[in-house]
């Protein structure tokens, strides 16, 4: 893993929800939340993370979504500061990093969190809890193989040698798994690091 330059909170923020936009599960919702505030996308789409107005809307914004700053939900023990940076991981080192400890990735991996089950899983059409299919990871791998350009995955850890888990991503991340063969030699990664975040509830 190469360190390439420091992130913030902001830019976690900006990330996550801009990720989520283009998602077709919860895309709808971020546009409803941002509606309700009175916002447009272009406060995430064009976010202008040197405007401290601007960083604390979309804030307020993720909050509504997920919990975040209200220890409900997604970020429930979630810590209030990390050192953010800026890092490229190697295939093999992306492949390691697990998924949150919630009950469709632990069955999409048959407990382990780990993308490279998932991909096994997914292509021999397994279906989660015995009946949710899994087919539409492919059709992203396929749009990965396409040149599709994603935003990074945000991922957070307790410290060097302690395990890497993908706060936001989890779809691009199996995508990745299910078509590793595409990946270039480096890929970009937002991470977060704290000894606090070993009291996530998703860690």
């Amino acid at each position: 893993m190469r360190i390439i330059g420091t992130g913030s909170e902001a830019e976690m923020v900006a990330s996550f929800l801009v990720g989520e936009l283009s998602s077709e599960r919860f895309g709808p919702t971020i546009a409803r939340i941002l509606a309700s505030h009175g916002q447009p996308k272009t406060l995430l789409t064009n976010a202008n993370l040197s405007d401290p107005e601007e960083n604390e809307q979309r804030g307020r914004v993720l909050g509504e979504f997920r919990g975040y700053r209200q220890n409900r939900e997604l970020f429930t023990g979630f810590p209030d500061e990390l050192s953010w940076q800026q890092v490229l991981m190697s295939p093999s080192e992306l492949l390691e990093v697990l998924y949150i400890d919630y009950s469709y990735w632990t069955a999409l991996t048959n407990g382990t969190r780990r993308p490279s089950d998932a991909a096994r899983f997914i292509r021999g059409g397994g279906l989660v809890f015995g009946h949710m299919p899994t087919g539409h990871f492919l059709a992203v791998a396929d749009s990965m193989r396409e040149g599709a350009a994603w935003e990074p995955i945000i991922c957070v850890r307790a410290g060097d040698g302690h395990p890497i888990v993908v706060l936001e991503g989890h779809t691009r991340l199996t995508a990745m798994a299910l078509a590793s063969d595409y990946l270039p030699a480096e890929v970009p990664v937002l991470l977060g690091t704290s000894p606090a975040i070993s009291d996530w509830s998703c860690y």
